[in-house]
């Protein structure tokens, strides 16, 4: 694997965009919000129902939302955010990523192989944060491959540990490697992520020889919830803190370095440009966004998510079908006059 790179802790900068600034503001935007921290959330029981559940408070929709705040970026997840399940980006949404007026950073679960096509559509040129954070690659240029700025792979003992965890159970494992995706069994989830990742499928005989090596992260896979819920719990205790054991779409658990998330990679990137996660709008649907929403100048949550990616959001958007991310992008006229000339898109 490339050498790694450490992580710099989030730098401070002179001028009147200090990190200082965008913390102030979202320290505003939470007392205006009334939104609870999520060791706050208060429990509530079922309205018709006996069982005790947890009741989050869901932040106010995005065109609700005060433009007190001028975003000098703003970073997108790609699956559930930009496109749907079916893998459809809307024209509007296109649009409005084409003609930001801020730079755009794509921050995904997905292998760097499987989000470049989308920054190509989408004409982004900025790295790609992928692997949930493992990873950040410049774009190619020509006939010379993106330059690996940041990788931290997971350990071969915490990858083994992984795979035997899912091995016990029978669940469905695979393994990443050199960004390709490697599966020991020819599985009907292996060719559901393969469907949705759009990337060839390795068949080996046994994953422990391909994590031996290195490897990026483990995921599981299953589109059944009870096992997905299991699967979470069985990963999380047996492999403590040397992991990071966190989930993107809902039927795909991954496993990755405990020292990497999509927050940190994102503020590498930010800090080429001279900014801060603090001076951007960051916009996600799933757990794997908690940290970027919360360290974000503003957070926005797709709507129907999950409650603890909704509580960690200032705000919410649509789902990728209603343009969700373009009604942000808008909302804070980041979208320069293009689009205001296309009333067709809407």
């Amino acid at each position: 694997m490339p050498q790694r790179r450490a992580l710099a802790a989030p730098r401070q900068r002179d001028g009147g965009h200090a990190r200082g600034d965008g913390t102030a503001h979202r320290a505003e935007l939470a007392r205006r919000h009334r939104r609870p921290r999520a060791d706050q959330l208060r429990e509530s029981e079922r309205v018709g129902g006996g069982r005790s559940a947890r009741c989050f408070v869901t932040p106010r929709a995005i065109e609700d939302l005060p433009t007190t705040f001028t975003p000098r970026a703003a970073v997108l997840d790609i699956d559930g955010t930009l496109i749907d399940d079916d893998l459809v980006l809307q024209p509007r949404t296109a649009a409005a990523v084409r003609h930001a007026t801020v730079p755009i950073i794509l921050a995904t679960g997905r292998m760097y192989t499987s989000a470049l096509p989308w920054a190509r559509e989408l004409q982004v040129s900025l790295p790609l944060v992928c692997y949930q954070g493992a990873l950040v690659r410049a774009l190619p240029r020509g006939d010379t491959p993106g330059q690996v700025i940041f990788e931290e792979g997971l350990a071969p003992a915490v990858a083994l540990a992984a795979i035997a965890i899912a091995r016990e159970h029978d669940w469905h494992r695979q393994a990443y490697a050199n960004d390709m995706l490697y599966c020991e069994q020819d599985r009907p989830e292996a060719h559901l992520y393969a469907a949705i990742a759009q990337v060839p499928i390795q068949f080996v005989e046994d994953l422990d020889e391909v994590v031996r090596n290195g490897s990026t992260k483990v995921v599981c896979v299953s589109e059944d919830r009870a096992v997905v819920e299991a699967c979470v719990k069985a990963l999380t205790e047996g492999l403590g803190d040397r992991a990071r054991v966190t989930r993107s779409m809902s039927s795909f658990i991954e496993v990755v370095s405990p020292r990497v998330n999509k927050s940190l990679a994102i503020e590498l990137v930010c800090s080429t440009l001279g900014l801060s996660l603090s001076d951007a709008v960051a916009v996600g649907d799933a757990p794997n966004d908690i940290e970027m929403l919360k360290a974000a100048g503003c957070g926005v949550a797709v709507r129907g998510g999950r409650p603890e990616v909704l509580a960690a959001a200032d705000a919410t958007c649509g789902v990728p079908a209603e343009a969700g991310v373009a009604d942000v992008l808008e909302h804070f006229g980041l979208t320069g006059t293009a689009l205001s000339l296309a009333p067709s898109m809407r």
